[in-house]
């Protein structure tokens, strides 16, 4: 079992470079989307001659953006818990609670991925009313992310599953750090 938990720590190390360019690919989408949306609203305001193409362009990224950011959180476990109920409960069914989850999640996103391929295969022939691109693009996250979001709830799911109960008692033994309560209660 212990070995199965390196290899799997190694895989999520791995994991951590793709990690990196997707945050990238996050704060570049969003510096675009400010801008294209600060150029319009100039371009409205002041000239009254809009861009056609800049809300379609602005929504695709928004929707990249969004899945992305959900691939990420999921990876890393940071989405949203309740922790305050959580953290009383005792080691065995703490771990069930973790299976049970990152199961429940795997099976959403399977499902996502699933329907996500039919809905993006049905308007990939449709263009766009101004920029022409297929109306694909905007639904390929739900594809392409969660594709990720199956492998990282599924690598979540198997290292909950390979984590001994001992680990779970640790944790609550272990005392906390300011840091750590503000985290479990959602600030960073």
């Amino acid at each position: 079992m212990q070995k199965i938990r390196i290899y799997l720590a190694l895989i999520k190390k791995g994991i951590e470079v793709l990690l990196q360019a997707m945050r990238y690919i996050c704060a570049v989408l969003l510096v675009i989307m400010i801008a294209i949306t600060f150029v319009q609203v100039v371009m409205r305001f002041c000239f009254n001659a809009p861009f056609s193409w800049a809300e379609e362009v602005t929504l695709m990224f928004l929707v990249w953006f969004g899945y992305i950011c959900m691939s990420i959180d999921i990876f890393t476990d940071s989405h949203a818990a309740l922790y305050f109920l959580y953290n009383i409960l005792p080691a065995p069914i703490r771990k069930g609670a973790d299976l049970f989850r990152h199961g429940i999640l795997t099976w959403l996103f399977v499902e996502m991925v699933k329907y996500g391929s039919v809905i993006t295969r049905i308007n990939a022939p449709k263009p766009q009313p101004a920029t022409h691109f297929s109306q694909g693009l905007l639904f390929a996250p739900l594809v392409v992310c969660g594709s990720l979001m199956v492998l990282f709830t599924s690598l979540n799911f198997l290292l909950a599953l390979t984590t001994p109960l001992s680990e779970y008692r640790k944790s609550l033994e272990k005392i906390k750090t300011i840091e750590e309560i503000n985290i479990e209660r959602g600030g960073v």
